[in-house]
Formats: structure tokens, C-alpha cells, sequence
């Protein structure tokens, strides 16, 4: 297997990756910290070794794509949640 079609079969892995960290960061559910490929400097530092490692350059925007939709994944995670989980935090801790 050739170098650039190691390249593309990671960067499909990838995506596929990418993709389910946006499904657990919008279902709602607590993403969990500590298997390290839910966390997104692993996968950044995945696609940095690909871009290092191939001079393809149709491969290296393709990385440098998904290292801009992990981007995004990541700032909708950061996001403060606001709202009813407020509130209820505050009717739990209410004196009654």
C-alpha cells in the first residue's frame, strides 16, 4: 500500500471519527474525557502526521478540511449550556 493510499484510508477513518464526535457533542449526552479518541487533540495531531507525511496535495486539503470540521466540533462542545439545565440544577439544590 502506497503512502498516499495509507493517507486516504485515514483520512476516511477520520472523518468517520469527527462525524461521531459531533453526534455525542449534539445528542446531548456528557462526551466522555477519558478514552483518548474522544478527544480531539489526538485526532488533531492524526491529521498533522498525514499532512507531514504525504506531499498529495489534494490529500493534505482534504486534512487540512477536517482539521477546520473538528475545529467546529470542538467550539459547539465548549459551548456553555444554558437553560432548562440551569434551572434544574437550581430546583435540585433548593431547601425544601
Amino acid at each position: 500500500m502506497s503512502v498516499d493510499q495509507y493517507a486516504h484510508q485515514e483520512l476516511v477513518h477520520i472523518g468517520r471519527m469527527i462525524a461521531e464526535l459531533a453526534r455525542v457533542a449534539t445528542s446531548g449526552r456528557c462526551v466522555p474525557a477519558h478514552p483518548v479518541v474522544m478527544r480531539p487533540e489526538y485526532w488533531r495531531r492524526r491529521i498533522d502526521a498525514l499532512i507531514d507525511a504525504t506531499a498529495n496535495e489534494p490529500l493534505r486539503r482534504d486534512a487540512v478540511a477536517l482539521r477546520e470540521r473538528l475545529a467546529t466540533v470542538c467550539a459547539a462542545v465548549a459551548r456553555p449550556v444554558t437553560g432548562d439545565g440551569d434551572k434544574a440544577a437550581r430546583e435540585t439544590s433548593r431547601e425544601e
